[in-house]
């Protein structure tokens, strides 16, 4: 493995491998999306000449070739293989060639990397399969979309489990967050606002090691990101029987000690995963 590397699987506007690049990291970037990957070669230049990023405009499949991918006209996170995923809400969507990978020929290629990130739209499960369970990655999330993501994960060899629902990044599936840990957390990632700074005071009469000001180059993550990864991800990591009992106990709208929304809520959570 490889410590100083991260695949991001799904690339779309760049904003995941913004962040990577921002924290030193190595990046190997897929997107299929022809549209989106010279948006990604014109934004991250300077990244790609240097060589700390390498993007690859294809679309991870089972076999290398060519297949029709669809392109939703109006919301491109929604590119997919699935036109049913493409065209949700009725929008309009239209067909392109791509060239496809397995993901084994990038791992081949490039290396383990630390932390791999996959989001493309109902075929995450199609990247996973090609992970090693001798040799993953530390970390590793997918977009979660049924209970056989679990099994997926933990047949990889993964034993720690959490579910973050995106866009908020705090709000995880596990027994409630206490408040000096749910502060913490919004210390860290507000910018220098008043709210921030009202937080930040009153964090440090909890735990005075909080240093007054923020940091120069605090990320604040764009609606839609990935958000952060590994250890630096809310809330406990929980086993295998516990995160998904929560997740569950969520989608059926049972309380049963966890932080649930209605049950006909639409709620999109990522699977975070750690080896040990």
């Amino acid at each position: 493995m490889n410590p100083d590397l991260i695949f991001d699987i799904g690339m779309n506007n760049g904003d995941d491998t913004a962040y990577y690049l921002h924290r030193g990291f190595k990046v190997v970037a897929v997107e299929a999306d022809p549209d989106l990957a010279l948006a990604g070669r014109e934004r991250f230049a300077a990244a790609i000449a240097e060589g700390r990023l390498t993007l690859v405009n294809k679309a991870i499949a089972v076999q290398p070739g060519e297949a029709d991918f669809w392109i939703c006209d109006e919301l491109r996170v929604w590119n997919s293989f699935d036109k049913s995923i493409a065209s949700r809400n009725g929008l309009p969507c239209h067909a392109i060639k791509v060239q496809t990978l397995p993901l084994r020929d990038l791992l081949a290629e490039y290396g383990v990397p630390y932390y791999l990130k996959v989001d493309i739209e109902g075929h995450d499960h199609i990247a996973i399969a090609d992970v090693s369970p001798s040799d993953a990655p530390e970390f590793i999330s997918m977009e979660l979309n049924s209970v056989d993501d679990f099994y997926l994960l933990r047949s990889k060899g993964y034993q720690r489990f959490k579910c973050i629902q995106q866009g908020y990044f705090t709000q995880v599936l596990s027994p409630r967050l206490s408040f000096q840990s749910a502060l913490s957390m919004a210390v860290t990632r507000l910018k220098s606002t008043p709210l921030a700074n009202r937080l930040r005071a009153a964090y440090k009469e909890i735990r005075p090691s909080v240093p007054a000001t923020l940091p120069s180059g605090v990320w604040a993550f764009d609606p839609g990101s990935s958000g952060p990864f590994g250890d630096e991800t809310a809330g406990e990591w929980l086993p295998f029987e516990d995160v998904m009992h929560a997740w569950l106990s969520q989608q059926l709208g049972h309380k049963m000690g966890y932080r649930v929304e209605p049950a006909n809520a639409h709620n999109w959570y990522d699977l975070h995963a750690a080896k040990k």
